[in-house]
């Protein structure tokens, strides 16, 4: 029996909120131009040939929390790369900013009723991103809650189900909205394309 997931969301309408902590962002300066003498110089009949450089690869967390701790630290940037892929040009810029820690309290849900999911299997984490959206001169902030189901598969992580909040910034600007199911959205998409990247060995946990 599947499990029937707009009951479980409507038996928790108000899904955990986290708030986020903004710090003062540094800002890196660009460096200076290179000159002749940076470049690395042309090997000589005599000389050896340089060492080809392998690409390091690392290992993608089999446990829960390292794995969510690293996957929102990238997210903002994997967020803005999936909107511009996804979204249409004539929409109004939205960038995420910044994304919160993570939360690992779960919410009841009946997802033993789902033979693919087992509970052992299906990770909730809650988790905030800032996000800033620029309408002609005007800026808006908002912040989107969600509510993440990861499962561990023969084939490494992978998004389960996603749900989703928006709610002003700070959050008692405006109500925040019912929750949604978000699994195709923008963020949906990063999270893949990072969980992707993890597996294959590119990310730096």
């Amino acid at each position: 029996m599947a499990v029937d997931w707009v009951t479980v969301v409507k038996q928790n309408r108000t899904f955990r909120t986290i708030a986020i902590g903004l710090g003062s962002a540094a800002l890196l300066a660009a460096p200076a131009g290179a000159t002749m003498s940076d470049r690395t110089p042309l090997p000589t009949p005599h000389s050896p040939l340089p060492t080809p450089y392998l690409a390091q690869k690392f290992t993608c967390p089999a446990t829960l929390e390292p794995l969510t701790t690293a996957m929102l630290r990238d997210l903002p940037g994997y967020i803005n790369r999936s909107t511009v892929r996804l979204v249409p040009r004539k929409t109004a810029p939205t960038y995420a900013i910044i994304a919160s820690q993570p939360d690992f309290t779960p919410l009841p849900t009946n997802a033993s009723e789902d033979q693919s999911l087992p509970d052992d299997n299906l990770h909730q984490i809650f988790f905030t991103v800032l996000e800033r959206q620029y309408v002609g001169k005007g800026v808006a902030e908002f912040q989107q809650f969600h509510w993440l189901f990861l499962a561990r598969t023969n084939g490494g992580w992978r998004l389960a189900l996603l749900f989703s909040q928006i709610g002003g910034y700070p959050v008692d600007r405006q109500p925040v909205t019912p929750p949604r199911e978000s699994s195709q959205s923008v963020t949906a998409d990063a999270i893949r394309s990072w969980l992707r990247n993890c597996e294959a060995g590119s990310i730096k946990v």
